[in-house]
């Protein structure tokens, strides 16, 4: 049984609330919740949660809070899209994927000329700069900095986006805020952790905004001058077992004796450890292993089965 399903169409809703009354219904925000009267339609309807518009300010929030008691939630990290609360068909027209079905391309990321349409071949000139053109490319959300304040306007879930992203990206990232979760809640000042930022900054984006809930995002919010994801670290395994401190370890990349490596594991953060030896399954020593590989290291205490293994990219 799921804890919960998100949908956003009334029909779906209404399907569910009769053939499975005992799930709970999360409405998506695609549903396009930005006012007191739509919270309480929804309600009046039974559903169990909120995901609220994405365009809301922290003040549209509260007084959304006001009036109803169901649980709320709101995106605080990751890709914002360009379209209305995500309603967006960009991808599914020009690449056959669909946006909806988790398999957005990222269309609106891309480099755009325009052509009058009796003028075929003849682009008329759209300028940001000397590297392209990005119309629609924003850089990502992060309101790591200023979860109080959501807490504050009754916000009850915090929300991650993780679409078509790789575990390297949500291990960290949700660790990270897991951790300003926990200090957000625990009735001390909220004293933003300098490492958490750092951390962030080590997985793909585009840079990052705090979107609308501070008001309308300024200009310099939006990415002009390039569409590409920015990342500071690699992803180089994964820690399958650990036995006696010696790991065994699933490659994502290539891995040479000698190089150092971060472990992203409670405590560790930061921490460099350089890779003296490292033995393939048959116990032999080997000094370099490349991806998909399956090979054995010594860790550091303090690294758990599942841990991620990274390293910082040449030339950052």
């Amino acid at each position: 049984m799921p804890d919960g399903v998100i949908v956003s169409d009334p029909g779906i809703f209404m399907m569910f609330r009769n053939l499975a009354p005992e799930v709970n219904l999360h409405v998506s925000t695609q549903a396009n919740i930005t006012n007191a009267e739509s919270a309480k339609f929804w309600e009046g309807l039974g559903a169990k949660r909120l995901v609220l518009s994405r365009e809301l300010t922290i003040d549209e929030i509260r007084e959304i809070r006001d009036v109803t008691s169901l649980e709320l939630e709101v995106f605080v990290h990751g890709s914002i899209c360009i379209s209305y609360s995500g309603r967006c068909y960009i991808s599914s027209f020009l690449a056959s994927r669909s946006a909806n079905t988790g398999e957005c391309t990222n269309s609106c990321r891309w480099n755009y000329s325009l052509m009058e349409e009796k003028r075929k071949g003849e682009y008329l000139p759209v300028f940001e700069n000397d590297r392209g053109t990005y119309l629609m490319n924003s850089k990502d959300l992060c309101m790591i900095e200023h979860l109080p304040l959501l807490v504050g306007a009754g916000i009850d879930s915090f929300k991650i986006e993780g679409r078509m992203k790789g575990i390297n990206y949500v291990a960290g990232v949700v660790k990270t805020y897991r951790e300003a979760v926990d200090t957000a809640y625990n009735g001390k000042a909220y004293n933003i952790d300098p490492r958490w930022l750092r951390e962030l900054s080590m997985f793909s984006s585009r840079g990052y905004t705090t979107g609308m809930f501070l008001g309308k995002q300024p200009d310099e919010d939006y990415n002009f001058d390039e569409a590409s994801y920015k990342m500071s670290h690699d992803l180089v395994g994964v820690i399958l077992e650990i036995k006696d401190n010696i790991a065994k370890v699933g490659l994502r990349n290539r891995l040479d004796a000698g190089d150092e490596l971060e472990y992203l594991s409670p405590g560790l953060e930061e921490k460099l450890f350089k890779i003296d030896s490292m033995q393939n399954n048959e116990g032999e020593k080997i000094f370099s292993a490349r991806n998909e590989d399956i090979i054995y290291i010594n860790v550091p205490s303090g690294v758990r089965a599942n841990d991620l293994i990274r390293r910082k990219k040449s030339g950052e």
